[in-house]
C-alpha cells in the first residue's frame, strides 16, 4: 500500500507545467494500476478466505481489522488525490474525462472493499464471541458434571446400608439430577454443530459426553444390582420348572417304540429334524439354567442345590438316550438314501432292457435274421445276469432297513423290482431258447 500512496501522490513541480503532462499520466497510471493490482489481491483472499470458512482467532480478527484501516487510509488518499487530480490537470486535456472515470471507478472498489472488509470484521468479531461464549459454557458444563458426580455417588454409598426402597429412591434422585445435564450438554452439542467449532473444542466435548455416559452407567449399574439377586433367583426357578417339563417330555419321547411306522424316506428326515430340534433345545436350556445356578448358588438353600444336581443328572441320561437314538435315525436316513439310489439306477436299467425286448415275432425266419435275435437276446440274459448281485444286494439293505423301519411302500417296491427281474429274465430266457431251437431245426 505505500508503493500505491506513492504512484498517487501528484508531485508540486507539476502543477503548472503542462508540458509534462504525459509523464504525469504515465505516473497516474503506474500508481492507478498498482492500487487495482493491490485491490484484486485483497478481493481475491476475501472470496477465498469465505469460501474456506477458515477457523476464526483473535489473530485472524487482528489482520482483517489492520486491513480495514489499511483500505480506509487508501480510500482517503485517493479521494484527496481525486479531487487534487481535477484542479491541477488541464480542462481541455484529451485524456481528462478517461482518467476521471477511472479515478471514480477506483474509488468506488476502494469503498465497496472498505464496506465488504468491515462486513467481515463484525462477522469475525461475532463469530468469535459465540466461539468464547461455547468454550466458556464447555469448561462451566464440566465443572457442573464434576460436582453432579461427587454428590450423585456420595449419596448412593450413604443410603448402601439402608432398605432397598430408599436405595431406589437415591438412585432415582440421582437420575433426576442428571436430566437437565443431558439437556444442557446436547444444546451444547447443537450449538458447536452450527458453530462448527474446531477439532479440540470437539474432541472436549466428545470428553464431557463420555464423562456424562460413564456416570450414567454407574448408576444404572447400581439399579441393576439392586433387584439382581431377586430377579435371578425368580428367573432360575422358571428355569428349572421348564427344564423339569422338558426331562419329562424327552423321557416319554425315548419310551416309544424304537421301531418307526412311515411312509417315506421323507418322513424320516422329518421326524431326525424335529428330534434335533427338541434335544438341542433342552440341551440349552441345560446350559441357562447352570449357567443362572451358578449366579445364585452363594445364597441357594442346601435342599435346592441337592435339587438342582437331582435334575441334572437326568437331564445327562435323557441326553445321552437322545444322542444314541439321532445317530441311530441318522443311520436309518443314510440307508434309505443310498438305496433309494440304488432302486432308480436299477429299475432305469430294467427298463432299457424291456423297452429292447421286441414286442412282435420274426415275419420271414431267415437263418441270418434268426442269428442276429438270438444275440439280441444273448446279450438281455447277460445284462439281466449282471445286474443279479445288485438286486441281491438291494434286496438285503432293504430287508435290514424294514428291520428299523415299517413302510409298505419300500416292501411293494422291493417286491416288484424282484418280479421285475425275475420277469425280464424269464421272458428272455424263453425266448432265447425258442429261438435257438428253430435255429437248430433250420440248419438240419
Amino acid at each position: 500500500s505505500e508503493n500505491c500512496n506513492h504512484y498517487l501522490f501528484l508531485p508540486s513541480q507539476l502543477y503548472s507545467v503542462e508540458k509534462e503532462s504525459l509523464h504525469f499520466e504515465q505516473k497516474l497510471y503506474s500508481g492507478v494500476s498498482a492500487t487495482s493490482s493491490w485491490l484484486d489481491g485483497v478481493e481475491e483472499h476475501l472470496f477465498v478466505a469465505a469460501a474456506l470458512l477458515p477457523e476464526v482467532t483473535e489473530a485472524c480478527l487482528y489482520n482483517q481489522e489492520a486491513l480495514a484501516k489499511d483500505i480506509k487510509e487508501m480510500t482517503e488518499k485517493m479521494d484527496k488525490n481525486k479531487n487534487l487530480f481535477s484542479h491541477i490537470f488541464p480542462d481541455n486535456a484529451d485524456n481528462r474525462d478517461v482518467i476521471e472515470d477511472t479515478l471514480d471507478c477506483l474509488l468506488r472498489r476502494l469503498i465497496l472493499m472498505e464496506t465488504l472488509v468491515n462486513q467481515r470484521c463484525h462477522q469475525m468479531k461475532e463469530r468469535l464471541q459465540h466461539i468464547l461464549s461455547f468454550q466458556n459454557d464447555l469448561k462451566l458444563m464440566f465443572t457442573s458434571l464434576a460436582d453432579n458426580k461427587y454428590i450423585a455417588l456420595q449419596k448412593l454409598a450413604e443410603a448402601i446400608e439402608r432398605p432397598e426402597t430408599e436405595q431406589m429412591q437415591a438412585i432415582q434422585q440421582a437420575e433426576d439430577g442428571l436430566k437437565e445435564l443431558d439437556a444442557a450438554i446436547s444444546e451444547l452439542k447443537k450449538r458447536g454443530d452450527k458453530l462448527q467449532i474446531d477439532q479440540s473444542s470437539m474432541q472436549e466435548l466428545t470428553k464431557l459426553q463420555d464423562m456424562y455416559d460413564e456416570l450414567i452407567m454407574v448408576i444404572g449399574s447400581r439399579r441393576s444390582g439392586l433387584n439382581q439377586n431377586l430377579a435371578l433367583k425368580g428367573q432360575y426357578e422358571q428355569a428349572l420348572q421348564d427344564l423339569a417339563d422338558l426331562i419329562e417330555t424327552g423321557k416319554e419321547k425315548m419310551s416309544v417304540d424304537q421301531k418307526m411306522i412311515v411312509s417315506s424316506k421323507e418322513e424320516v428326515q422329518i421326524l431326525l429334524d424335529k428330534h434335533k430340534e427338541y434335544f438341542q433345545g433342552l440341551e440349552s436350556h441345560v446350559i441357562l439354567t447352570e449357567t443362572l445356578f451358578r449366579k445364585i448358588s452363594s445364597f441357594a438353600l442346601v435342599k435346592e442345590t441337592q435339587f438342582h444336581g437331582d435334575l441334572m443328572a437326568q437331564a445327562s441320561a435323557v441326553l445321552k438316550q437322545a444322542h444314541k437314538r439321532g445317530v441311530e435315525l441318522e443311520y436309518i436316513l443314510e440307508t434309505w438314501t443310498h438305496l433309494q439310489k440304488d432302486y432308480q439306477d436299477l429299475t432305469r436299467q430294467l427298463e432299457t432292457v424291456e423297452t429292447s425286448i421286441p414286442s412282435v415275432g420274426l415275419v420271414e425266419e431267415s437263418e441270418e435274421r434268426l442269428a442276429d435275435r438270438i444275440a439280441l437276446y444273448q446279450h438281455l440274459k447277460s445284462s439281466l445276469a449282471e445286474y443279479q448281485p445288485k438286486l441281491y444286494q438291494i434286496l438285503d439293505d432293504g430287508k435290514r432297513l424294514l428291520f428299523s423301519v415299517t413302510c409298505s411302500e419300500l416292501e411293494t417296491q422291493l417286491n416288484q423290482l424282484g418280479e421285475q427281474w425275475l420277469n425280464n429274465t424269464s421272458k428272455v430266457t424263453k425266448e432265447l431258447h425258442r429261438l435257438e431251437t428253430i435255429l437248430k431245426h433250420w440248419t438240419r
